[in-house]
Order: structure tokens, then sequence, then C-alpha cells
């Protein structure tokens, strides 16, 4: 069932004011594991309308007609706008610049070998670029939110798993493979050499997700967000498994920081958004660098992928159109 919602705040100023006069339609999509969420905007950069379902898994890869569907019923609605010109998708995956392909979930059953743009663009009147979901976090940070007026920001999402996003002077840094900000890799575990068949032993990953802040509370079947709440009602080994985990997270921040030297981290996913992790993690960073660091929750929510995703289309039509 979809859950279609018509809107318009402004997503920011158009990426290019000269533009202001024309006519078009940008989509851009948020593509989760449990959900997608697919939005449209004009070219002045204002969201029209969101709509959100529940992913579809199965063989045959449903999921891409589902995104072509979306993206098509949400266009129609709004056809007196103008023509799609370009679609976004972000993926939870590292998208490869040179082949355009991305390594995702199984259960999507997208084909490994070809490149996911090209099998949307199929069923699409547009061209369709397809990015990593927290790069497209970071842009959205980088261009909307918090980091809008800052030279560079990195976005780490902490929730399921961890990773992130870099945008330096206006632009994503993907690196060589489209794997910069695999930050779950970093090898910052007890140790990370350990040969023992063990899922969690030496990655960043294992010491910050959601599976490692439920085995540090009492009960490991409890949900992230009732650990929260629990903290919230005065129990103090929810607060400890929380404070367990920003310490983790803190060093896995410095780290970033000491590489990348971005002006603001900004955290986002359904355990970093949150205000007291950020606060726990800034204090413990405190004691590991010589110097301030500026770290603050995401303005965006959980729409920051789909709203990174509209305006890194807008972003990349104007550099297409330019003179």
């Amino acid at each position: 069932m979809s859950n279609i919602s018509t809107i318009a705040p402004d997503l920011g100023p158009a990426v290019d004011n000269r533009r202001a006069s024309a006519s078009g339609l940008i989509a851009g999509v948020d593509l989760g594991g449990t959900k997608v969420l697919a939005g449209l905007s004009d070219l002045d950069g204002v969201l029209l309308a969101t709509m959100e379902e529940p992913t579809a898994h199965g063989e045959g890869a449903p999921v891409l007609e589902q995104i072509v569907r979306m993206i098509s019923t949400l266009a129609e609605r709004h056809h007196d706008l103008g023509p799609l010109l370009r679609a976004v998708v972000g993926v939870p995956s590292a998208v490869s610049p040179s082949t355009g392909l991305a390594s995702l979930s199984p259960n999507l059953a997208i084909p490994a070998d070809q490149p996911l743009a090209g099998l949307l663009e199929a069923g699409l009147p547009c061209g369709v670029i397809v990015e990593n979901d927290v790069n497209l976090a970071a842009f959205a940070e980088a261009t909307l939110g918090r980091a809008r007026d800052c030279s560079s920001v990195a976005f780490i999402a902490f929730g399921t798993g961890v990773g992130m996003g870099l945008v330096i002077d206006g632009r994503l840094f993907r690196g060589h493979h489209g794997r910069a900000g695999e930050l779950g890799l970093l090898p910052l575990g007890t140790d990370p050499h350990d040969a023992a068949p063990k899922a969690r032993a030496g990655l960043f990953e294992d010491q910050v997700d959601s599976a490692a802040i439920r085995s540090l509370y009492r009960d490991g079947t409890v949900p992230v967000s009732e650990i929260f709440l629990r903290a919230g009602s005065g129990d103090p080994e929810a607060s400890a498994a929380i404070a367990a985990l920003a310490k983790s997270a803190s060093v896995g921040l410095a780290s970033v920081q000491a590489v990348f030297d971005p002006a603001l981290i900004v955290l986002g996913g359904g355990i970093g958004s949150r205000r007291e992790f950020v606060d726990l993690v800034s204090r413990h960073m405190s004691s590991l660098l010589p110097f301030a660091v500026q770290v603050e929750p995401t303005s965006l929510g959980p729409e920051a992928g789909m709203r990174g995703a509209l305006m890194l289309g807008l972003h990349e039509l104007s550099i297409q159109t330019a003179p």
C-alpha cells in the first residue's frame, strides 16, 4: 500500500537560478531494505510530493518495477509542471563510479552484473543516477541542512550498520571505487586479525551498530528505540549501554576528524540522530583529540537520503545544461 503526501515545502534555493523559469521535474528515491521513499521536486527545488511503500522483495526483482511505478505515479500527478528530467536513486551500497555496479542485498534480487541505473532507465523517460544512500544524506546536509554554510561535512549514520558520506567544497567525495566512507570496515575492534569464526570480532561496525547496543543491554532482544525510551525514564542499564556505545563511536569519529578534518560532523540514523547520543559522543571525543570538534544530529531526519537525491538531481542537471 502506498502512502502519498502532496506537500510544498522548499528544499532550499534552486541550484541554478537561471532555471527558475524552466519547467520540469526531478525524482529522488531512497531505497531501503524495509521501505522505499520517493519524492518529486520542480526545478526551483520545491518538494511537491512524497510516496512511501514497503520494499518489494522476491524473485524477479519486483523492486525495480516498484521504483519505476512510484516515480511514474508522482510525475503523472504533476505532469502540468513539465516532463521528468532526472531520477536519482539512493541505495545501501557502494556504487562504482566506473561501472555503476552496486553490491545490493540478495533479498532484492537485482542482477549484480548490471548497473541499476540502466535497469531503471528502461522503464523511465529520463536518465537515472544511482548513488550510495549515506552519500545522498551528506549531500542533503551540505545543501539544505546544518552544513549549508560549511566548506565540508561528514555525515555518519549509526543504525542497523554504520556508513559515512563526505562532501568537500560542494562535491561528493566517492573514492576511486566508490567506497569512500565505508567506515564500518575500519579495524577498530578488539582484534581485527582474529581468525576465529566470530561475526563480531574486530570491525568498527561490530562495535557501534544496533546489534551492539542491544548486546550491551541486559536483554538483547529489546529494540533500540525502547532502550532509548528506558534510558529517558531513568533505567541505569539502558543509559550505561548508550554511554558505552557512544564511547566506542567516538573512536571512529576521531579517526574521521583526524584524516579529513571536516568543518562539521553530522550524525544520523536510528541511533545517531538522537541528541543524547550525539552529546555523549562529543564528550568522549574531547578526550581523544587536542582540539574541539563540532558534532550535530541531522536536521533532516529520515528524509535526508531522499532530499539529497533530489538536490543531487538538480545539481547534475544544472551542470549538464550549463552553457
